[in-house]
């Protein structure tokens, strides 16, 4: 009998079937294509074990990269097995325990985990092995695994966009593919070349991006991942501290995962099945991977912040400065504007595709029954980005509430209020495309037939187009032309005009009005639809404390129109939206008024006479009223749409 000794006594032990720590994926090339994280490590592993060359230089032949891949995958895979036994451990060994202790689940199956793993690999892999990265993630990318180090670079021509692997790499790309096809799918669909077979994976309805697939689950609280030493020297107010900057990172995960839903669940396979084209859809979703390319930095940094601290974090205000403030403020602002802008016309055209498309429909209805989803629908989901965009100011005031440190403090109310102003701007975008969706609305329906009966306002109006006007307020109110004869209208206020819309049907009909049959009759004394601003003051109806006039004026005569608000704050609303605008419109008048007399005197050097714009002289509207009309406008910053309080 031989003498057997201590390295033929391990190498026996290798050759034992029952071996702890040995994954049966690796005996078997089959079954370790079907796991992703593990196909990389290995890959890696038999790529650094030889010459390189092949791959890295593209002038080299690729015969010996050949002589690599084909041979007998078993002794391959055992090899990289045994020199695992002998090193004592695998290289990123602690991310494949990570995958085989993960207890699949229908929210994280065993694939998902598989990718999201292989993904963090892949990222670790641009880092450290840069020569043979691409080549690994182009054939892992056929795989359905892909990384951010390839798919996140963006460049700001117009919108981002997705950068494709660099040219240099094309020729290593080719050849690594070739190669891992011969091995892994068979010199067949090697011969067809990679990207032509008809058997290319398609992503499934549930499949999540890679890096993203660990946020569906709920990260840890900071005190399961803090030192008891370090909790223990905590006083009270820091811990508060320490408990909203875990809510800020905790609810940006949660943010980015919705995110990633509304992309993966819905938005990729709406365009994959055919039911919304790539136009449509960067209308219904604009920027949304942009959007979600932002958020994600955001939460990594979060991360890497609170790893980098032994999770009690010292200091967030620089970290909340680079994501709300400066340039990267302004694009934030930007994409976010677009995106939520588009919401409610979003949100239309998605109500009114399940209406008319079965299809559609079933479709929207089996994405919304997704785990992913957390029993919410699209229209719950589509609206998250806004409402995180308030969220930031309350969380950042509440850090900045328990920070002693005075420069943190104030960085961080700086934070707070760059916040605030992204979240003023992105109202006013979403204010101006309501206003404006609904002016379209009202536009298509409009119908000016009802001004015939006076060919003055016909001819001036017949082809008035809303949508080129600025709405600035609107509303259903009661139309008194006399005591007999009420009419509900809508109400709609634009830069220079108050409009009356008479809906009737599906139409929105402008209709002059008589207080008497004769004078309809006769043409006379006729109440016109639309009333001009710069010749109109407003008073209350002393009789009704719902009501107020509208009263027109000019040259020779005045108009009254009295309006019933729907309610007492309602009147107010109207009063004073109706003072500020009017104030704007007539002191713009006014400067007219006095330009022309300046200009006269300058060149008659007579003495200056004012002529006043129509139905600005007497007491109803003196200038001093317009002084203070323009500085409460001034004040007011003339919003898009002005919503003030109803107990002003």
């Amino acid at each position: 009998m031989s003498i057997i000794g201590a390295e033929d006594e391990d190498f026996e032990n290798d050759l034992t079937d029952v071996v702890d720590d040995q994954c049966p994926c690796f005996n078997n090339i089959d079954q370790l294509k079907d796991r992703p994280a593990h196909l990389l490590v290995f890959m890696q592993h038999v790529i650094l074990q030889f010459d390189p060359a092949p791959l890295v230089r593209p002038s080299t032949s690729i015969i010996p990269l050949f002589s690599l891949f084909i041979i007998n995958s078993t002794t391959l895979c055992f090899a990289f097995h045994r020199q695992k036994r002998m090193m004592g451990m695998t290289p990123n060994e602690a991310e494949l325990i990570d995958v085989e202790s993960h207890y699949p689940t229908d929210r994280i199956p065993m694939e998902m985990k598989e990718k999201s793993v292989a993904e963090n690999l892949l990222d670790k892999m641009s880092e450290t092995h840069q020569s043979i990265f691409t080549a690994v993630a182009f054939y892992m990318k056929h795989l359905g695994v892909k990384t951010r180090a390839v798919d996140s670079k963006k460049s700001r021509g117009g919108f981002f966009r997705r950068q494709l692997v660099k040219v240099s790499f094309h020729h290593l790309c080719r050849r690594i593919t070739h190669a891992a096809f011969i091995l892994f799918e068979g010199p067949v669909l090697a011969a067809e070349g990679p990207g032509q077979s008809p058997t290319s994976p398609s992503p499934q309805l549930e499949e999540m991006e890679p890096g993203l697939l660990e946020l569906e689950q709920d990260p840890p609280n900071w005190r399961e991942l803090a030192s008891p030493e370090a909790l223990s020297s905590l006083g009270k107010k820091e811990t508060k501290r320490q408990e909203v900057i875990n809510e800020l990172f905790a609810t940006e995960h949660a943010h980015v995962r919705m995110l990633s839903v509304l992309q993966m669940i819905f938005s990729k396979p709406l365009e994959r099945e055919g039911l919304l084209t790539a136009n449509e859809l960067a209308a219904i979703f604009p920027n949304l991977d942009e959007i979600i390319d932002m958020h994600h930095n955001f939460y990594e940094n979060l991360k890497k912040l609170r790893l980098d601290d032994g999770f009690i974090v010292k200091s967030i205000s620089t970290t909340m400065l680079n994501r709300f403030g400066g340039t990267e403020g302004e694009w934030f602002q930007k994409l976010t504007a677009r995106f939520c802008s588009h919401q409610s016309w979003a949100l239309d055209q998605i109500k009114s595709r399940q209406k008319k498309e079965a299809r559609f429909n079933a479709f929207i209805q089996e994405a919304e029954s997704r785990p992913q989803c957390r029993r919410l629908q699209l229209k719950d989901i589509i609206p998250i980005e806004m409402q995180r965009l308030t969220k930031y100011p309350l969380l950042l005031e509440n850090i900045a509430k328990n920070t002693d440190n005075p420069t943190e403090k104030e960085r961080i109310h700086q934070s707070a209020e760059c916040c605030r102003k992204i979240l003023n701007h992105v109202n006013e975008e979403v204010k101006l495309m309501e206003n404006l969706l609904t002016l379209k609305d009202y536009q298509r329906r409009l119908d000016t037939s009802g001004l015939k009966p006076s060919n003055e306002l016909y001819t001036e109006y017949k082809s008035i187009d809303l949508t080129q006007k600025k709405m600035l307020y609107e509303g259903p109110v009661t139309w008194r032309v006399t005591k007999e004869k009420a009419i509900d209208v809508q109400c709609v206020l634009l830069g220079d005009l108050l409009v009356l819309l008479q809906k009737q049907d599906d139409k929105m009909v402008l209709k002059c009005q008589s207080k008497s049959n004769i004078a309809m009759q006769e043409g006379k004394q006729m109440l016109s639809p639309i009333i001009k601003l710069d010749s109109v003051f407003l008073r209350e109806v002393a009789t009704d404390r719902k009501a107020f006039y509208v009263i027109f004026t000019w040259d020779s005569g005045a108009q009254i129109y009295e309006l019933v608000a729907q309610s007492v704050g309602e009147r107010k609303i109207w009063l004073i939206i109706g003072w500020i605008v009017i104030g704007i419109v007539c002191v713009h008048s006014w400067t007219e008024v006095i330009k022309t007399a300046v200009d006269d005197l300058k060149k008659s050097g007579a003495p200056m006479r004012l002529t006043l714009p129509p139905g600005s002289g007497g007491a109803p509207f003196s200038p001093s009223a317009y002084v203070s009309a323009c500085a409460t406008a001034c004040i007011y910053s003339l919003p898009a749409k002005v919503h003030p309080s109803p107990n002003i």
